[in-house]
C-alpha cells in the first residue's frame, strides 16, 4: 500500500481529537490542527500532520504544556511582547496575529514579539492571515539549534524562517522560506520516504557532508554567509530583544536543550498609507508584468511567491491530502494508543 488521501476536515478532526485527549482545550486543539492541515494543503508536508507524533512526545516530556496560555508581558499601543508559556506555538502565534492586526488598524503599524513558546509550524500561515486582513506582514522566526553557522561544523543557529505577505486582488502573495538550504521537515520526510537529500544541504553529527537522510543531523545555511547572517539577526530581533535568547543559552555554559521558539511580527495597515484597492491593483499589475517577462530556457512559467502552493491547496482540497504509508501507520498507532477514532481515508 503506497499511501492514502484524506480530506482536510477529517484530518483536522483527527488531530483535534488526539490533542484534546492529551489535555488541550477544544479551541487550542483546533488552532493547532488548522495550522498543520494548512501546511499539508499547501504541500509543506514537513510542517503538517507528520509533526503530530513529535508534538505528543514534547507534551509527554513536559516541553509543551497543553494547557499553557499566552499572556501579555509588554502592552503598548503599537508594540507588545506575548509570552507563550511553553504552550502550543500556533495558539501563541494566532493570538499575536489578532493583536498585531487590531493595533495596526489603530496605529498604522504594530511590532510584536512572541517568546518562550513552542514549534509554531509553517509561519506563512500567519503572514497570510494578516494579509487577508488588509495588512502587510513580516514575520521572523527563531528556534532550536539545527543549522551550522557559515564555516562551523556544529549546529549553532536555528533554521530561522521569514514570511512576508501582502494583499493582492487574487489573494495574498506570500513568501515563506527558511534560512537553511532545506527545512528540517524535509529531512524527516526523506527519512520516511527513503529519498536522498540534495548535495550541499546537510552535515552528519560529526560535521561531514552527506546526502543520506538517516545520517543527516545538521542543516547548512542558504547562500552560506547570507543564510547564517539572516538567522543570526532573526535571533537578535526575535529572541535577544524579547529577553529570551535561544542560541546563547544552548551553546553556552547553560547548554539548555528545552524546545523553545520565538518570533518577531510586524503588521502594516495598508489603508494608513493608501487605499487598499489601489494597493492591490498595483500589486496585481506588478505580478502580471513579471509573469509576462521573457523566460529562460527550461522555464514553462514565471511564478509569484506562494503561487505553486496555492495551486497545490486547490488541488488537495478536491482530491485529498496524500499521506505516505509509513506516516499512515504511525497515525493509526496514535489512534489506538489514545483511543481515538482513526482517520477515514481512501487508498
Amino acid at each position: 500500500m503506497s499511501g492514502h488521501k484524506v480530506g482536510p476536515d477529517e484530518l483536522a478532526r483527527f488531530i483535534r481529537d488526539v490533542l484534546v485527549a492529551k489535555g488541550a482545550s477544544d479551541a487550542d486543539a483546533d488552532t493547532v490542527a488548522q495550522g498543520l492541515v494548512w501546511a499539508n494543503l499547501r504541500g509543506v508536508d514537513g510542517h503538517g500532520v507528520s509533526r503530530l507524533a513529535r508534538y505528543l512526545r514534547l507534551i509527554e516530556s513536559g516541553e509543551i504544556d497543553p494547557k499553557g496560555q499566552p499572556r501579555l508581558v509588554h502592552d503598548r499601543a503599537a508594540t507588545f511582547v506575548l509570552d507563550g508559556g511553553h504552550g502550543f506555538g500556533p495558539v501563541a502565534a494566532m493570538t499575536a496575529c489578532g493583536l498585531a492586526v487590531e493595533r495596526a488598524k489603530k496605529s498604522g503599524v504594530c511590532f510584536g514579539l512572541i517568546r518562550e513558546t513552542t514549534h509554531t509550524g509553517a509561519i506563512g500561515r500567519y503572514a497570510q492571515w494578516i494579509a487577508e486582513h488588509d495588512c502587510a506582514a513580516v514575520i521572523m522566526g527563531a528556534g532550536q539549534t539545527l543549522m551550522a553557522y557559515h564555516g562551523a561544523r556544529v549546529a549553532s543557529l536555528g533554521t530561522s524562517p521569514i514570511a512576508i505577505a501582502v494583499p493582492s486582488g487574487k489573494g495574498p502573495i506570500v513568501l515563506d522560506m527558511a534560512t537553511s538550504t532545506i527545512s528540517n521537515g524535509k529531512i524527516l520526510q526523506s527519512r520516511a520516504s527513503g529519498a536522498t537529500l540534495p548535495q550541499g544541504t546537510v552535515l552528519t553529527a560529526a560535521g561531514e557532508a552527506t546526502t543520506n537522510p538517516q545520517a543527516a543531523e545538521i542543516l547548512l545555511p542558504l547562500g552560506g554567509p547570507k543564510g547564517s547572517g539572516l538567522s543570526l539577526m532573526f535571533e537578535m530581533l526575535a529572541s535577544v530583544l524579547a529577553a529570551a535568547p535561544i542560541q546563547a543559552r544552548a551553546l553556552g555554559a547553560e547548554k539548555r536543550t528545552r524546545h523553545t521558539a520565538n518570533a518577531a511580527m510586524l503588521a502594516i495597515d495598508i489603508a494608513t498609507f493608501r487605499p487598499v484597492d489601489d494597493f492591490t491593483r498595483d500589486a496585481d499589475t506588478l505580478a502580471a508584468v513579471l509573469k509576462s517577462l521573457p523566460r529562460q530556457a527550461g522555464f514553462d512559467e514565471i511564478l509569484m511567491p506562494g503561487e505553486r502552493s496555492g495551486r497545490t491547496e486547490a488541488q488537495r482540497r478536491k482530491s485529498g491530502i496524500p499521506i505516505q504509508a509509513k506516516l499512515w501507520e504511525e497515525l493509526a498507532g496514535i489512534a489506538r494508543t489514545h483511543a481515538i477514532k482513526p482517520i477515514a481515508g481512501a487508498v
